[in-house]
């Protein structure tokens, strides 16, 4: 029943994923020879899906910007969010780093000159 799914499955992919399929399922000199149809598609979404998911949170957690509107609570759990869907977990001074970077300099001045926290000292 699996080689059959898996044929099937090889008719709804193209691209770089019917390549990889081709290159690790298909192909008979591949060091695994009986694939299931459960580890094609985890190879699959390991080598396409989850690595692409890695970078974007990465990317969003990179350019996230505080909001006004929504406020500073909602910008810090957005970062802890991305952060959640990264490959590896920022530090604390990363986050506590994006988190000054996305603020308004005027909100720099109330934490770091009268409220006397630093990235240094506070994480």
């Amino acid at each position: 029943m699996d080689q059959k799914r898996i044929f099937v499955l090889h008719e709804f992919i193209d691209g770089e994923a019917w390549n990889w399929f081709h290159r690790h399922v298909l192909h008979t000199n591949g060091n695994k020879q009986d694939w299931t149809f459960k580890e094609v598609l985890i190879g699959l979404y390991n080598r396409f899906v989850n690595a692409a998911t890695m970078q974007e949170a990465h990317e969003a957690f990179r350019t996230a910007v505080y909001d006004a509107q929504t406020g500073v609570q909602t910008f810090y759990e957005e970062l802890i969010g991305h952060a959640q869907n990264m490959a590896i977990y920022p530090d604390k001074f990363t986050i506590w780093e994006t988190f000054l970077d996305g603020t308004l300099a005027e909100m720099h001045c109330t934490l770091i000159h009268d409220d006397n926290l630093s990235p240094e000292v506070n994480t």
